[in-house]
């Protein structure tokens, strides 16, 4: 007797975000307030679901929003325009960096989203560059895809397996 039979629609993951361009998201509970580790200046890394498109139901994660004490200025027009773009009304008073989590979760806004290598493993992944209202029109993937960067992550360690070259494995010697 069979042990089961592979299905696709009964797997853990889901959809994948694959391309940059600009989204209709709404904000994750799984969005929170944090410090940064280097300044202890206070920031929300926030979390959004894709509403719309072949994209809908596809995450888009850690975009950080940092508050600079040392240029208030700029940091109150960058929690601004997040703060707009997901329909806060004109003269709501923020009291606090945390009160704007508790506030914009679940809110809807449109995304500005490229791709953007990491500094510190070097792989790529979406990074929100902007914010805007939500567009009625649909999100906007712009074919964008992650590159294919063969750059190696700065700290490469040595592959203990095969001297790091490639092992080949033909299809006639797999189970499967």
């Amino acid at each position: 007797m069979a042990l089961f039979n592979v299905d696709s629609n009964n797997t853990f993951g889901g959809i994948f975000v694959e391309e940059a361009g600009h989204y209709n998201v709404k904000v994750l509970p799984s969005s929170k307030y944090s410090k940064t580790k280097r300044t202890g200046n206070e920031m929300l890394t926030l979390d959004y679901e894709v509403l719309d498109g072949k994209y809908a139901g596809g995450q888009i994660r850690f975009n950080n929003v940092v508050w600079t004490p040392d240029n208030v200025e700029l940091s109150v027009k960058r929690f601004n325009t997040l703060l707009v773009a997901a329909d806060v009304p004109d003269g709501t008073t923020i009291n606090s960096i945390d009160d704007i989590l508790r506030g914009i979760i679940g809110k809807t806004l449109n995304v500005n989203t490229e791709w953007q290598q990491s500094d510190y493993s070097g792989k790529w992944n979406l990074n929100v560059k902007g914010y805007d209202k939500v567009d009625h029109t649909g999100s906007k993937p712009n074919g964008e895809t992650r590159p294919n960067d063969n750059s190696q992550p700065q700290n490469k360690q040595s592959q203990p397996f095969n001297s790091g070259n490639e092992i080949d494995i033909q299809d006639d010697d797999l189970p499967f």
